[in-house]
């Protein structure tokens, strides 16, 4: 079993099967933690043996914006 190194701040986990592309969201506590974040999100990736860009973006900025941009990526 995988233990993420800032684990305390992942509070959940959505997987979306869609027709054109599947989604999956992870869910953190604090978007402004910047390195808890980053750190998350290279060891999701090697937990997926996945090489593409994976994108951040903050619950605030989707709410209003449903073309919201990135906010950190890896």
């Amino acid at each position: 079993m995988l233990a993420f190194d800032h684990g305390d701040e992942i509070c959940g986990v959505v997987v979306n099967v869609r027709a054109k592309q599947d989604k999956i969201s992870l869910w953190t506590k604090n978007a402004a933690n910047e390195t808890a974040q980053i750190s998350i999100g290279k060891q999701w990736k090697e937990l997926l043996d996945y090489n593409d860009t994976i994108g951040f973006i903050f619950h605030e900025d989707a709410k209003h914006d449903r073309y919201a941009k990135n906010r950190y990526t890896v």
